[in-house]
């Protein structure tokens, strides 16, 4: 936007050469006329230095404000990107992150108390099972025992051998009592396997409460809590630093444009001082050195003088560009004054 063209301006310096000049009263007149013009080329030309000099200035001060304004929303904008793609991101994954955690630490609950009643009732079904471990060795016991022989005799539907004088003829055994062998075997030895099992599944699920306390879900709550704080903080931070920015830039923004607008004075200021000067010296060329010739001198004292420089005057009254949407056309002709 710099409007430097003044170092490239082809102004005419403010010496007037003198023309030959006639001793009359109408020369005096022209010559104070000119003299005040002269004076006020030269203040123009100081003038104009003066303001050459306050625009540079004024140049520097506003690609200064401009420098620092572009700086300044930068900084402002990269904080602003930064909320908008990271900060609300975040908050907003927190909150679902809270919410997943609670449901975590619920189901971690339920699962400790589920875990618990497993233990319990195997921690049961254990001492259940010793109870019936106890049982099948009483049971094998009784079997040895010669004063119970009666008794599995019934049972078994056998007879246990007996010394030869005791020996005697016995019916054979029923056809329902024939798998009576491996069923009594079944009921000695299946209680201690089923007793090493249920002690198997007590020691696991003993672990596995072990593992789900190891694991310590609950702890998620305060870690949570402290990333959801540091979260917020973070952006509360983006947002004050983004009201920062944006109170600064409105600053800078401000002195821009009161820097703009003193470069502009200067510019405008400039442009007119060119201008009138160029008017003056023009001026000055016309009352020095008239070139139009167009006063009649030949013609005698009772004849006007001045018609040809009227039409001079028409001619340039003609050569004036209409704006757009007037007529173009040539000017209505004066009508002439009724002498009488």
């Amino acid at each position: 936007m710099a409007t430097q063209n003044y170092r490239q301006e082809n102004r005419p310096r403010p010496d007037i050469p003198d023309c030959e000049q006639r001793d009359n009263a109408t020369q005096l007149a022209i010559n104070v006329i000119k003299k005040t013009y002269c004076q006020k080329l030269k203040d123009d030309d100081n003038a104009i230095q003066a303001k050459k000099i306050g625009y540079e200035a004024n140049e520097k001060i506003y690609k200064s404000k401009e420098r620092r304004f572009l700086a300044t929303g930068d900084n402002y904008q990269r904080y602003l990107n930064t909320e908008i793609s990271f900060g609300t991101q975040l908050v907003q994954a927190n909150e679902k992150i809270k919410t997943n955690v609670a449901n975590y630490k619920l189901w971690d609950d339920a699962l400790a108390k589920n875990l618990k009643d497993i233990f319990a009732a195997v921690k049961v079904a254990k001492a259940k099972m010793s109870d019936l471990r106890d049982a099948a060795i009483k049971l094998e016991n009784s079997k040895n025992d010669s004063c119970n022989a009666a008794q599995w005799n019934l049972v078994t539907g056998k007879v246990e051998p007996m010394p030869p004088p005791q020996q005697q003829q016995h019916p054979a055994p029923a056809d329902a009592c024939k798998d009576i062998d491996e069923a009594i075997e079944l009921l000695l030895c299946m209680p201690r396997a089923l007793l090493l099992d249920v002690d198997t599944v007590f020691t696991t699920s003993a672990d596995i409460i072990g593992i789900q306390k190891f694991c310590n879900v609950s702890s998620l709550l305060p870690l949570h809590q402290i990333l959801y704080t540091t979260a917020d903080e973070f952006d509360k931070l983006l947002l004050s630093t983004i009201a920062l920015r944006k109170t600064d830039l409105d600053a800078t923004q401000k002195d821009l444009k009161l820097a703009l607008k003193d470069r502009t004075d200067f510019v405008m200021d400039l442009y007119n001082l060119r201008d009138d000067y160029g008017s003056l010296h023009a001026t000055l060329e016309k009352i020095c050195c008239p070139s139009c010739n167009c006063v009649n001198e030949q013609i005698g004292n009772c004849e006007p003088r001045l018609e040809e420089c009227a039409e001079r005057v028409c001619k340039i009254c003609g050569e004036i560009s209409y704006p757009p949407g007037e007529a173009t056309g040539p000017l209505p002709n004066a009508q002439p004054v009724n002498e009488n």
